[in-house]
């Protein structure tokens, strides 16, 4: 039950408080400054070594060196190479819940970055493709427990009045993991040796490095200090940080107020783990959005573009080495630069109007881009290549207002407490493994049927836009305990319909016996 409805008699709620003058603004208090100068470089670049990747992988095919150490890889061989990454991600996720919520939300981080340091460690040293794809392997491994850990602490610690915008950014320091390589692949380029490839492999480490170091400055999730009974702790850490060390702030007292009856209630609930997800219509609901959110942030054209950019700029006539790396420096510039402002949209715009709105975008975008491939391909016309590229880059704005902010804030906005940390190895494992069938298929699609294969990605996107519409709630303007009233409201309707439906039937039942017998 939500909390804006039980306490309401015992003090303002955190949406009221927030509303009122003192806080109706952006300012940071000191104690808020030093919180996120930690809370940055502890998680807010876990989604770097994501992006890193990403964008190492489609720089790597540009690179000469790279090619020929492991033998100019292509098709299902490639394909592999880049989808074992997604499988370690996929092995690990049945580890990231549990480990979260036994151990914290700190711990778990930890864990997973000292593992994605091994990794690309391993990755960096490599010469045959067989070391390659196992270092890949264990890198993705670790990426699940940060990853899925990362956006859960994000939302549970930041200040209220800055949760929505922090845990958008979450994502978008994907595209600074992609900056990064982008760049540094096209200065390495020349270099005339295979560190033109293990320079950039090796950097990949740099986010995990910088997680390790500050993940022990960082405190604990209060929520879950406070389920794990240190009440005392985690009321330390909202006055500390929320508060900026005032015990009577009135804002920290409708926090922890909101918190512990919230999580007060989700403990009586008797169903754990996977059981919580079909327990109620809205929590089916809840799975249906993680899931159709997943496969979006993979199958919505994005996949086929950043992992195989060289191929599609060499189906549209641009095959120049340096030009390839430089056109994928300045894309992923211009995608961190639309995705750094749309996550400040967040704070005023309705979620419903960005999934939709952008949804619609990425149809338009999408298929004008796949016109115009095929217009260069099969009349060789040099204006519709040109036209190409520039749908590349329109594209993801649309794709960056839509999915690049939302994907992570808005899952850990619609979970409960209890099934936040399932529910976000569940948004990564589906979302990893729809990238591990795109990476493992979509070099077998191109070489087979080339630009029309394009057209799967366009059908796609108009599903997954109806899905945004008909089945993605409204979330703007809540707390992260007061969004359960919103679900709240999907079981009294189902109740209602089933006790109607249960009236229905016992009056048919009545009047069926009250019939006469046949003479």
């Amino acid at each position: 039950m939500s909390e804006d409805k039980t306490e309401a008699h015992q003090g303002p709620s955190v949406t009221q408080v927030l509303s009122s003058e003192k806080y109706n603004n952006w300012s940071f208090d000191n104690s808020v400054v030093r919180l996120y100068s930690i809370l940055v470089p502890a998680c807010l670049v876990v989604c770097a070594t994501n992006g890193f990747d990403s964008s190492l992988l489609n720089g790597l095919q540009s690179v000469n060196a790279w090619k020929e150490t492991f033998h100019h890889p292509k098709g299902a061989i490639l394909g592999f190479m880049t989808a074992s990454y997604p499988l370690g991600a996929v092995l690990s996720t049945p580890f990231s819940a549990p480990i979260s919520d036994r151990f914290g939300r700190r711990w778990t981080i930890l864990f997973g970055s000292i593992i994605m340091v091994a990794g690309t460690i391993m990755q960096a040293a490599s010469n045959t493709i067989g070391v390659f794809i196992g270092a890949r392997i264990i890198v993705g491994f670790g990426i699940t427990l940060a990853l899925a850990t990362g956006p859960i602490l994000i939302s549970e610690l930041a200040h209220p009045r800055h949760r929505v915008v922090f845990t958008a950014l979450y994502n978008t320091s994907w595209y600074l993991g992609a900056l990064c390589v982008a760049w540094i692949t096209y200065a390495s380029v020349n270099i005339n040796n295979s560190w033109s490839w293990r320079l950039p492999t090796s950097i990949q480490a740099l986010p995990a490095v910088l997680q390790i170091i500050f993940i022990f400055f960082l405190p604990e999730s209060p929520r879950w200090l406070i389920y794990k009974d240190r009440c005392e702790e985690a009321l330390q850490i909202l006055i500390k940080y929320h508060g900026d060390g005032d015990a009577q702030d009135e804002l920290v007292h409708a926090e922890y107020r909101e918190i512990t009856e919230t999580l007060r209630a989700e403990k009586e609930i008797k169903s754990a783990g996977l059981k919580l997800f079909i327990s109620s219509p809205s929590n089916r609901r809840r799975i249906l959005i993680l899931v159709s959110l997943a496969v979006a942030g993979q199958w919505s054209g994005n996949g086929l573009v950043s992992y195989y950019l060289s191929k599609i700029l060499a189906t549209i006539g641009i095959k120049n080495q340096r030009k390839q790396t430089f056109i994928n420096g300045l894309l992923t510039t211009t995608n961190w630069c639309t995705a750094v402002f749309a996550a400040f949209m967040t704070g005023k715009v309705q979620r419903r109007k960005m999934f939709v709105l952008g949804g619609i975008g990425m149809f338009l975008t999408f298929s004008a881009l796949t016109i115009s491939v095929g217009l260069y391909n099969e009349r060789n016309s040099s204006a519709a290549g040109r036209a190409a590229l520039g749908f590349v880059f329109i594209y993801y704005t649309t794709y960056n207002i839509c999915l690049n902010p939302l994907f992570y804030l808005y899952p850990a906005e619609i979970l409960p407490y209890r099934m936040r940390a399932m529910g976000m190895s569940i948004l990564v494992f589906s979302n990893k493994l729809a990238l591990f069938f795109n990476q493992l298929v979509n070099p077998v699609g191109l070489d087979s049927i080339g630009w029309k294969y394009y057209f799967v990605f366009v059908g796609w996107i108009a599903v997954e836009t109806s899905i945004f519409y008909f089945a993605y709630p409204e979330t703007l303007g809540h707390s992260l305990e007061g969004i359960g009233q919103i679900f709240d409201r999907i079981d009294e309707k189902a109740a209602k319909k089933a006790e109607k439906g249960f009236t229905d039937v016992e009056h048919v039942s009545n009047v069926a016996i009250s019939l006469p017998e046949k003479q």
